[in-house]
C-alpha cells in the first residue's frame, strides 16, 4: 500500500513536470519506470514472505516449501513472549541463582511450551510420511523451520469447498509438552491463533500417532485441528503470566511473559526482587566509602525499592499457601473472573488461590457455576471425578491433596514429597529426578513417616511382609486410581481401601489393584477381619469373578485403562501371577478405545512369552484382529 501511494504521487509529480518541461519530464519517466519495476518485484517478494498461511490454498499434489522462508517470518502469526506486569524472564534469575536455574532448565516445566525449531522438537520431521484413516501426512525440515503437509480438507475453513486431492503445507511454530509426548501447532493466519497438527509424537515409542489416539476419547475417524485451543486453554497452565487477548471480532493477540513454567510462575514477578537486591548491593558497596555515599545509597534504596524483598519462596509459606502455588495449575479449576483469562492471571504466589480461582468440587456451588457456563454438570463430573467426588484424572493433584486429612488436619504439602529443584546430595541423574520431581528417598515410605511413627505400622498393621509392596504406604493409601498420559497414576487424595465405599464410587480398590486374581468378596472379608471395615452386600458376580476379569470386561473405558496398566505393573504381576492375565489383555487388544488398546499391548508384552508381540494399536482393524488371534492361541 505504501509503495502504491508513493508511486502514484511520483507519477503525478512527473506528469506535472512533463507539462512544464517536456525534456525533464521524459527524463523523469525514464528513471521512474525501471525503479517501479524493481520496487514491484521487491514488494511481491515481501508479500509472499509475510503473508499468513492460506488454508487449502495449495492445490498441488506435491507442494514444495520455499527454503528461504525463516521462522522469524511467522512470529507475527503466533503467540509471543512480552515481559511486563513486573515479570522478567528466567534468564534474569541465573545471575544469582545458577544452581536453581540449571535444575529448572533440566525439568519438564521449562519445556511445557517452546517455539518450535529443529533443535527443540522431539518428533522426526526429516522427510517422514505416515498415513492414518486414509489421510497421509508428510513432515520435513527446511532451514530453521519444520513443515507439515496434510490434506487441505483437514484445515478448511467453514463453508470452503475443497477437493479430497488438495493438500497444503504449514509451518510448525510452537510445541507443547516433552515428558511423554509432544503436540505441535501451526499458525492459522488470523491474529496469533494456532491450529493443532493432527498427529502427536510419542517419546517412548519414537513414533507419530493421531492425537485422538493419545487421549481417552470415544472412537472416531474425524480429525480436529482444535483451532484456538492453545490460545484459549493450553496457555493457562503451560506458560507464565498468560494473556489470551481475544478481541471482540475473535482475533487472538496472545502474549505471555515466558513460554513454559518458569521461575516466576512459582516465585511471583521478579522485577522488584531484582531491583531490591541490586539496591542492597549498592548500599553494601557504599558502606566501604564515605558517609555521603551511604546516605545517597540509602535514599535511593528507600525511594526505588520496597522495604522487604517481595519475592516468594513456597518453601517458606505455610503448607496451604505453598500447595496452592502448585494448585494454580494442578487442580480442576477455572477463573473466578472470566476477564482474567483474557487479560492475565490475578493469582500471585503467596496469595489465597480462592481469591482468583474456583476449584471444582462435586457440590452445589460448582454445579451452579457449570450451569452458568453452559455445561452439563453430570457430563463434566463423569469425565473428571469418581462418583464420590474424588478426582480421577492426572495433572490435578492439588484437587486430591486438598481433600486429604493430612492436608486438612495436618501440615502435608506438595513439597513434603516433591522437590521442584533437585537437591544437593541427590545422586540421581537429572532426567531421573525430573520424571516426577520426587525429593530424596520419597519413592518409599519416608513421605509418610515424616509425621507417622513407622513402629506403629508394622506387619500387624499391613498384614504383609514388611519388605513386600503390600507394606508400602503409597500402594494402600495412594493407589494408581487416576488416569492420564496413557497410564495409571497415583491418587493424591489419601484414603484407605474400603470395598463398599470404593464400589459405590465406581472406583477399583487398592487391594484388588494388586490382587487382580481375587474377588471383591475375598477383599471385603480380609478388610473386615483385619480392620473391622463392614463388608457390603455383593452381587454373585462380585463374589465369584476375579476383579481383574470383572473390571476388564465390565468397567468403563477409564477403569479398563487402569486395569490394563496394572496387569503390567510388577507388584500386581508378583501378587496375582500373570499367566491368566494374557487372555484378558488379548481381549483388550480389540477395545474400541485406542488408549486402552495401547496400554493392553504394553502390559501383554511384559508377560513372559509375549515380549516379541508385533502389535500396533493404531493399525488397521484387520491387522489388529490377526495379532489378537495369534496372542489368544
Amino acid at each position: 500500500t505504501i509503495f502504491v501511494i508513493f508511486w502514484i504521487a511520483a507519477f503525478a509529480v512527473a506528469t506535472a513536470v512533463l507539462h512544464k518541461n517536456p525534456r525533464l519530464g521524459k527524463l523523469s519517466f525514464a528513471v521512474l519506470i525501471p525503479c517501479l519495476c524493481l520496487t514491484a518485484l521487491a514488494g511481491w517478494q515481501l508479500r509472499v514472505a509475510v503473508q499468513p498461511p492460506s488454508l487449502g490454498s495449495n492445490g498441488s499434489s506435491n507442494p514444495t516449501v520455499d527454503a528461504g522462508i525463516t521462522a522469524a517470518v511467522y512470529e507475527p502469526l503466533r503467540p509471543i513472549e512480552v515481559t511486563g506486569d513486573g515479570y522478567t524472564k528466567a534468564s534474569a534469575c541465573m545471575e544469582c541463582h545458577d544452581e536453581q536455574y540449571e535444575s529448572w532448565h533440566d525439568s519438564y516445566h521449562r519445556t511445557m511450551t517452546q517455539v518450535a525449531t529443529p533443535d527443540s522438537v522431539m518428533g522426526n520431521f526429516k522427510n517422514q510420511t505416515v498415513s492414518f484413516n486414509g489421510r497421509t501426512y508428510q513432515m520435513t525440515e527446511q532451514g530453521d523451520l519444520c513443515w507439515v503437509e496434510l490434506p487441505a480438507s483437514v484445515v478448511q475453513a467453514d463453508g470452503q469447498s475443497i477437493s479430497s486431492s488438495e493438500r497444503t503445507q504449514l509451518p510448525i511454530v510452537m510445541s507443547t509438552g516433552s515428558h511423554h509426548m509432544q503436540v505441535y501447532w501451526f499458525p492459522m493466519g488470523k491474529g496469533r491463533m494456532l491450529g493443532q497438527f493432527p498427529l502427536v509424537y510419542l517419546k517412548e515409542d519414537d513414533r507419530w500417532v493421531p492425537r485422538k489416539s493419545c487421549f481417552l476419547e470415544p472412537p472416531t475417524d474425524q480429525t480436529d485441528i482444535e483451532v484456538g485451543r492453545w490460545n484459549n486453554t493450553c496457555l493457562q497452565c503451560h506458560t507464565t503470566n498468560p494473556k489470551q487477548l481475544l478481541s471482540r471480532d475473535f482475533v487472538f493477540d496472545t502474549k505471555v511473559s515466558e513460554f513454559g513454567i518458569s521461575c516466576e510462575a512459582c516465585h511471583g514477578p521478579g522485577e522488584e526482587h531484582i531491583a531490591f537486591q541490586r539496591a542492597r548491593s549498592t548500599v553494601s558497596d557504599a558502606n566501604s566509602k564515605s558517609t555521603g555515599d551511604r546516605a545517597n545509597a540509602n535514599h535511593h534504596l528507600a525511594k526505588q525499592t520496597p522495604e522487604i524483598d517481595p519475592i516468594v519462596n513456597p518453601a517458606n509459606l505455610d503448607h496451604r499457601l505453598s500447595s496452592q502455588v502448585c494448585g494454580n495449575c494442578h487442580s480442576m479449576a477455572t477463573h473466578l473472573d472470566p476477564a482474567t483469562r483474557n487479560n492475565g492471571h490475578t493469582f500471585r504466589p503467596g496469595k489465597e488461590l480462592s481469591e482468583s480461582r474456583h476449584i471444582y468440587r462435586c457440590n452445589p456451588d460448582s454445579e451452579a457455576l457449570l450451569k452458568r457456563q453452559g455445561q452439563d454438570p453430570d457430563t463434566f463430573y463423569d469425565s473428571v471425578f469418581w462418583d464420590d467426588g474424588m478426582i480421577r484424572v492426572t495433572g490435578r493433584e492439588f484437587s486430591g491433596l486438598s481433600e486429604s486429612p493430612c492436608y486438612l488436619r495436618g501440615t502435608m504439602s506438595c513439597i513434603s514429597c516433591h522437590a521442584v529443584h533437585q537437591e544437593a546430595g541427590d545422586t540421581r541423574q537429572a532426567e531421573v529426578w525430573a520424571n516426577d520431581q520426587l525429593a530424596i528417598d520419597m519413592n518409599g515410605d519416608h513421605g509418610c513417616t515424616q509425621c507417622h511413627d513407622a513402629d506403629d505400622y508394622g506387619e500387624n498393621h499391613t498384614h504383609h511382609d514388611l519388605a513386600s509392596s503390600g507394606s508400602r504406604c503409597y500402594n494402600c493409601h495412594m493407589p494408581h486410581t487416576s488416569y492420564g498420559l496413557m497410564k495409571a497414576n497415583r491418587s493424591h487424595q489419601l484414603f484407605s481401601p474400603d470395598v463398599g465405599k470404593d464400589e459405590a464410587a465406581g472406583r477399583p480398590n487398592a487391594c484388588n489393584l494388586c490382587h487382580l486374581n481375587e474377588t471383591l468378596d475375598w477383599t471385603a472379608n480380609q478388610l473386615e477381619s483385619w480392620y473391622g471395615i463392614e463388608k457390603p452386600k455383593l452381587s454373585e458376580t462380585d463374589s465369584t469373578l476375579a476383579t481383574g476379569v470383572n473390571w476388564a470386561l465390565r468397567g468403563d473405558a477409564g477403569t479398563r485403562a487402569l486395569v490394563a496398566w496394572h496387569m503390567g505393573w510388577q507388584p500386581a504381576i508378583d501378587a496375582s501371577k500373570p499367566e491368566w492375565m494374557a487372555r484378558y489383555l488379548a481381549h483388550l487388544l480389540a477395545d474400541p478405545y485406542d488408549v486402552v488398546r495401547y496400554i493392553a499391548g504394553k502390559s501383554l508384552k511384559a508377560i513372559k512369552g509375549f515380549g516379541d508381540l508385533d502389535y500396533d494399536y493404531v493399525a488397521k482393524l484387520a491387522d489388529r484382529l490377526t495379532v489378537q488371534a495369534d496372542a489368544i492361541k
